[in-house]
């Protein structure tokens, strides 16, 4: 289902969209379409429980998202995939060990996407990022 809008687009965002535009040979719509999707990453598709939480998210303050951005995969959780990581290449996990490994990633996986929703909401609420690098180490200790 699509819904059709009126925007007043302002020059610093319509130029360069519309020289995409004639680079690409892509509509206008076509193009400022794809920006917004890339800067909106769906949540559909996501269980209803991390859908649900991730919606819940919009309603926090900036002050928790930022909590959120600093969320770090617990140091314990983090030496433990980390060990399981390596003993799967040399070798094959048991079952507890691979139930153990998918776990431990589910977590941090989870905790992935709420840093990443959280930057999503703080830049459109007009916030600087930190860089990738430095997002990383937000992230995992080790």
């Amino acid at each position: 289902m699509a819904q059709t809008i009126t925007l007043e687009l302002p020059d610093v965002i319509y130029q360069p969209a519309q020289r995409m535009a004639e680079a690409t040979r892509r509509p206008l719509t076509e193009v400022l379409v794809g920006a917004l999707q890339a800067s909106l990453p769906p949540i559909e598709g996501l269980p209803t429980e991390q859908t649900l939480e991730l919606i819940n998210l919009e309603n926090l303050s900036d002050e928790a998202l930022e909590q959120i951005m600093a969320s770090r995969v617990p140091v314990d959780q983090e030496r433990k995939l980390k060990r399981l990581l390596r003993k799967k290449k040399v070798s094959e996990l048991t079952a507890s060990e691979q139930n153990e490994l998918e776990a431990l990633q589910h977590e941090a996986d989870l905790i992935m996407l709420r840093k990443a929703r959280a930057a999503v909401l703080l830049r459109f609420r007009g916030h600087c990022l930190p860089t990738l690098s430095q997002l990383r180490k937000l992230t995992f200790s080790l």
